[in-house]
């Protein structure tokens, strides 16, 4: 297949990082009791599957249709988008002139 017509890399040339998300109506409609339980933390304490289910409820009512994984990332939807992806920084091969042994 002629370069040209490859589509572009849609991880970038260095790979791109996708933090993961919970959709909040997926977890209300198919998480049992016992999956919710102990899905959040409140001052130091597992939440009870009815807390939890009620913390779902008020994301929603707040319009978030989706919740990070641990602390939201930069440009984080919580409309339903998600995290947006991130470029990964080019690998440092050499970091020192191999010449004259000073940072590049």
């Amino acid at each position: 297949m002629p370069t040209e017509n490859k589509p572009a890399d849609p991880f970038g040339p260095n790979g791109r990082t996708f933090h993961i998300h919970l959709s909040v109506r997926g977890a209300i409609r198919d998480f049992s009791k016992r999956q919710l339980k102990g899905m959040f933390r409140v001052d130091g304490r597992e939440c009870t599957a009815d807390e939890a289910k009620a913390h779902l409820l008020e994301a929603l009512a707040q319009g978030k249709e989706v919740l990070p994984f641990g602390r939201p990332c930069e440009g984080f939807d919580f409309a339903g988008g998600g995290c947006p992806g991130h470029d990964m920084p080019p690998a440092v091969v050499n970091a020192y002139d191999l010449v004259t042994r000073e940072a590049v």
